[in-house]
């Protein structure tokens, strides 16, 4: 028997229940549509602006200078 209160899909920011008025998914994560946002600069997010890197969310350009940059550096032997 499912719970009576708090049961169903928590939000991949906040961890807290996510309902279908506010619920966005994105990488099979649900989340509310006010925590889909920038992990850097905060700026809202929608599915065609995103980018996901270790389950955290980025704009397209913080996702360049963090995560596409971080893998294109050439160790210093």
């Amino acid at each position: 028997m499912p719970p009576k209160f708090g049961g169903g899909e928590k939000c991949g920011i906040c961890s807290k229940s996510v309902y279908a008025a506010e619920r966005i998914e994105a990488g099979g994560t649900p989340f509310h549509k006010l925590c889909f946002k920038c992990s850097e600069c905060k700026m809202s997010l929608k599915l065609n602006t995103y980018a996901q890197a270790d389950g955290i969310l980025y704009c397209k350009k913080h996702y360049q200078e963090i995560v596409v940059a971080k893998n294109t550096q050439t160790p210093v032997l």
